[in-house]
């Protein structure tokens, strides 16, 4: 039986942050690594980054990062980032040489005159999106399933070579076939693989899972293969998943994440209601996007999430434009990690 999600993960993060061997995931032991690797984000972006150093004045004048921030609600009391900074001063946001940046992302920009934004990795940034796969994804595959990607995977560290990278250490095999046009023009060549491979999950965005699925249907042979697969870079339409999992007879888990996150954000668990985000790396808010404040759990906001552990490119307080709000109560599953809803549909695409 393969291992549960909750399980997994709960116990992955248990490791980094330091907790004993088999000791089960603790809220106030997450919430004090939280803390102390925000301190130290904050510390790293004030030598190594002059955006920061300029935005975060206040904080260096004290010349005590833990005297300031005192609480994880300290958080609530810094500025926010914007996907504008980013246009506008993102190398004055990187705080390492450029001998230990492994990746340049550049995402696209709303219109045709605005600035690229380019987010910076290094290798280590890189191995935190692989490591989640890793832990994350034994919900629905294992060894002896056929893992699909259909996302870009070409380049060295794009989201489908990390994707595959941590499938292959759960012991999947690989399909690699990366992104194919939303013109349909490679969906037969597609479906081809599928059956010729004999896929049983994947990773693909919903509108390519919804067309492969609404081509193949009457296929008996992917539908007796497919058994699950993960959907992610896009808003999920409750149209699309309900369409991939009647006409392949297959459990459809959601992935919310974006390339300024590291690609990686939150999963679903094998409930498949809301999503676990990854609280070692990421710290996230839900705020009202009038005032700024932050919202309670139950109420609906825009998320906004801050790097615990980047290297290259850390990110306090990005407003990411995307809606949901915390669950409330703990999951059914029985993780410690906290639960996003479903995420609203954003207006400017992020570029994985």
């Amino acid at each position: 039986m393969r291992a549960r999600y909750n399980s997994t993960v709960d116990a992955w993060i248990a490791g980094k942050i330091g907790m004993a061997d088999g000791q089960n995931l603790k809220r106030d032991a997450l919430e004090s690594w939280q803390l102390c690797k925000l301190r130290e984000t904050i510390e790293r972006v004030l030598v190594g980054s002059s955006f920061y150093r300029e935005r975060l004045s206040a904080i260096a004048e004290t010349g005590s990062v833990s005297e300031t921030i005192v609480s994880l609600n300290c958080v609530e009391n810094l500025p926010f980032t914007t996907s504008a900074d980013l246009a506008a001063a993102g190398t004055a946001m990187v705080c390492v040489s450029a001998s230990d940046v492994g990746r340049i992302v550049t995402l696209p920009t709303a219109g045709t005159m605005g600035a690229p934004r380019r987010i910076w990795f290094t290798d280590a940034d890189q191995e935190l999106m692989t490591d989640y796969i890793r832990h994350g994804l034994p919900v629905m595959t294992g060894p002896g399933d056929v893992f699909l990607i259909l996302m870009p995977c070409v380049r060295p560290g794009s989201v489908g070579d990390l994707v595959a990278r941590g499938v292959q250490r759960i012991g999947s095999r690989v399909v690699l076939v990366g992104a194919i046009p939303a013109d349909g023009s490679r969906d037969e060549e597609t479906l081809d693989i599928m059956r010729r491979e004999g896929v049983t999950t994947g990773l693909a965005t919903a509108h390519t899972a919804a067309r492969l699925a609404k081509k193949s249907e009457g296929d008996a042979i992917i539908q007796k293969n497919m058994r699950t697969i993960l959907l992610t870079a896009q808003y999920v339409s409750d149209e699309e998943k309900a369409a991939v999992e009647r006409i392949w007879d297959c459990l459809v888990y959601e992935h919310y994440g974006m390339t300024e996150m590291g690609l990686g954000g939150a999963m679903a668990c094998e409930t498949r209601v809301g999503y676990h985000p990854r609280e070692a790396d990421l710290l996230f808010e839900i705020i009202d996007p009038e005032t700024g404040k932050t919202l309670p759990e139950g109420e609906l906001g825009e998320i906004v999430f801050t790097t615990l552990t980047r290297q290259a490119m850390p990110l306090i307080r990005y407003r990411t434009g995307d809606f949901s709000r915390w669950i409330p109560g703990i999951c059914p599953c029985g993780s410690a990690l906290k639960r996003l809803d479903k995420v609203g549909d954003r207006a400017e695409r992020k570029a994985y």
